[in-house]
């Protein structure tokens, strides 16, 4: 790195004493914001804004709304397939319709008939035949169209036993997944038509505003930036000598210019590499130059704005 990028940051350190004091001299920091940029997940029309720059806006809140014509189109004809496939899976699962029973059975009553007169024929020829009255060649013709009738019945019998069973097991499995595959396609296409309106993530307020009604916003492209409301935190540096009384956890007061009353912040992050290069011989009085980045959290409502400058303070009942 450039020593001439990091001279900016020197002078905003004061070195710290080597005494035993249990509150350190004030290190100048500043204030960073985190926003979040919210955006849409497909593109489209803005048809509604519902906040302006400088907004407070709660978790859920409505940020705007995209034109919703095409997501509507498809919900309905996923719904329009998933209800085809419902009933094709129900008429599967649960055999043929009443009416289609009824109509088997009419057709066994008449095969029941048919078969009755084919078997009282049948013995009539028969007996006549015993008698010498008749040919065998009208015995023989009776004896088959018994068999057709009584074959017809059993057919007839056969297609009963089939219509009031289910369709087989994998005709139905197949069915069923199809429905499930269509149904997901419906809760698919309705998150996607809910997805038209973005809400808040979190609460907080509209920064900037770059997207507004009447206005086209493609997919991923920020529409509002957000400040959450725990979302500052204040930057500062440490010399190298001083990290040790740094760490994730440890309690500041932050000092603002004009306000009597310090913020208490946490530190969330130490860096573990120098934000200063020193020369390649690391001697004593070089060492002393090397500051490390240290980031701590603010609470919510602190009264900071970000970019304003601070100053950081061990608090004192951190340390002995």
């Amino acid at each position: 790195m450039s020593w001439l990028k990091y001279m900016s940051v020197i002078p905003l350190l004061f070195i710290f004493g080597c005494d035993e004091a249990s509150q350190l001299d004030g290190i100048s920091g500043y204030v960073e914001a985190e926003y979040i940029y919210i955006s849409a997940l497909e593109s489209g029309w803005i048809v509604a804004s519902s906040v302006n720059q400088g907004d407070v806006v709660e978790t859920g809140q409505v940020l705007f709304e995209l034109d919703k014509d095409r997501q509507r189109f498809d919900l309905d004809e996923v719904k329009m397939r998933a209800a085809q496939a419902e009933a094709h899976y129900r008429d599967l699962a649960t055999g043929a319709r009443p009416d289609e029973i009824n109509r088997l059975d009419a057709q066994r009553k008449e095969a029941v008939a048919a078969r009755s007169l084919a078997d009282v024929e049948r013995r009539r020829i028969e007996s006549l035949r015993k008698k010498g009255l008749t040919a065998q060649a009208t015995v023989d013709k009776a004896i088959t169209e018994f068999n057709a009738a009584d074959a017809r019945l059993d057919n007839i019998d056969a297609q009963i036993r089939l219509a009031k069973l289910a369709s087989r097991e994998n005709a139905v499995s197949a069915a069923l997944a199809a429905f499930k595959t269509t149904q997901a396609n419906v809760d698919r296409a309705q998150w996607r038509l809910e997805q038209r309106t973005v809400l808040a993530p979190r609460a907080g307020r509209v920064e900037q505003v770059y997207f507004r009604k009447g206005e086209q916003i493609s997919a991923g492209s920020p529409a509002l930036a957000l400040l959450p409301n725990d979302a500052l935190k204040v930057r500062f540096f440490v010399p190298q000598s001083e990290l040790p009384r740094f760490s994730a956890g440890v309690q500041l007061s932050i000092k603002q210019d004009g306000v009597a009353e310090p913020v208490s912040a946490t530190v969330t992050y130490v860096a573990s590499q120098t934000e200063y290069t020193p020369p390649v011989i690391y001697s004593v009085a070089s060492r002393q130059k090397l500051v490390f980045l240290i980031e701590a959290r603010l609470p919510s409502a602190s009264g900071l704005h970000a970019g304003q400058p601070v100053d950081v303070f061990l608090q004192a009942a951190s340390h002995d």
